[in-house]
């Protein structure tokens, strides 16, 4: 790039954002609020997992992820902010029109108050569609381009490097952002394995009782379970670089490490596992496995670790390096708008399973 042409856009990136842009940013900031607002009022056991949901979840992310993109003035700006409340509108239209929102709605406002409320809605909706697709001033101000373009056009075809080193430098940015996305998956894909689980003890094949009346985890599929994203954090942080550790020391033999990690593995697993109990379930209230054979205080059993032991064990020596290579090979832009959209996400997800207001308040869990 030539010297003018960089004075050229050094000084489109200082170009102010502008009233328009600001008071949009500003709408996109009130939506975020709007859909927490809305998870604390609305009850979990009385939430459908229908349009409704995936409106609520696509517009939280793309007002999350717009203001993200704003502050940046990245060059994404434009066709990120186009596109995603273009489907907003769409999804809003269909909850309207086969989602039952327009029914609710209409249910608790007068007509004029929602025929002003769907005008304002969808007319500022449109708006900001064409302004952002058609503004001379959106085109000036959002030209910043990512400082990662090089990893941006390496991306394109990814070398495969045996040497090539995948896992982020500790205490960096990047190293932060995977933690924070591995928790946030981990935790509701763990949910989902609980649900395996305890399948595989209605169907008679590991021993233990289940409740189809227990609505968290059977009727709440996406109430996310801390627990099991903490414990793949510590998979990355403790166990897969001990497994590497022990691989280095053994002089690479698989099945010695392999044997090693495992039972590691079930140290770290029961200790969990039973601090957990001791802590969350001391009545027993969540689960009692003090009729099992193999149980220590009632809080643990011995075929629950080993299923424990197996997915931590498949994770550290397949999951997370697949993952781990994943991220570190997608351009930092997409990594980050991953990052944004999760972080909304699994923040709407949290406010509505776990905090609500009762009559006393606040009330939390």
């Amino acid at each position: 790039m030539s010297e003018e042409a960089e004075k050229t856009t050094e000084h489109r990136e200082r170009t102010p954002l502008g009233l328009v842009v600001r008071v949009i940013e500003l709408y996109f900031m009130l939506v975020i609020v709007t859909v927490l607002g809305y998870a604390l009022l609305k009850s979990a056991a009385a939430f459908d997992y229908d349009i409704t949901l995936l409106r609520i979840m696509v517009t939280m992310a793309a007002a999350a992820r717009s203001v993200w993109l704003i502050e940046k003035r990245s060059a994404q700006t434009r066709l990120y902010v186009v596109v995603s409340m273009c489907a907003v509108i769409v999804l809003s239209v269909l909850d309207m029109a086969f989602g039952g929102e327009y029914d609710r709605i209409a249910a608790v406002v007068s007509w004029p108050v929602l025929i002003a409320g769907g005008i304002l809605y969808f007319g500022g909706s449109l708006f900001i569609v064409g302004y952002f697709a058609l503004s001379p001033h959106v085109k000036r101000v959002f030209v910043k381009e990512d400082a990662d373009s090089a990893r941006v056009a390496a991306s394109v075809q990814p070398t495969h490097d045996p040497g090539e080193n995948i896992y982020e430098k500790p205490f960096t940015w990047p190293w932060l952002r995977n933690l924070v996305i591995y928790y946030f998956a981990f935790s509701i894909m763990g949910h989902w394995a609980e649900i395996g689980f305890c399948w595989l003890i209605v169907l008679g094949v590991v021993m233990g009782d289940y409740d189809f009346s227990h609505a968290q985890l059977w009727d709440w599929w996406l109430c996310p379970y801390p627990a099991e994203g903490i414990a793949v954090v510590l998979i990355a942080l403790l166990l897969f670089p001990f497994k590497e550790w022990v691989l280095k020391k053994t002089g690479g033999r698989v099945w010695l490490t392999l044997i090693i990690s495992f039972l590691v593995n079930m140290i770290v697993c029961a200790s969990i596992d039973f601090t957990t109990g001791i802590t969350a379930n001391a009545d027993y209230h969540l689960w009692d496995y003090r009729d099992l054979p193999f149980n220590f205080m009632g809080q643990i059993v011995l075929q629950n670790t080993l299923a424990y032991t197996m997915a931590a064990t498949f994770i550290v020596w397949v999951v997370y390096p697949l993952m781990a290579k994943w991220l570190h090979r997608m351009p930092a832009r997409y990594a980050n708008g991953l990052f944004v959209g999760f972080l909304a996400f699994y923040l709407f997800l949290e406010v509505l399973y776990y905090v609500h207001i009762g009559p006393g308040g606040l009330v939390f869990g």
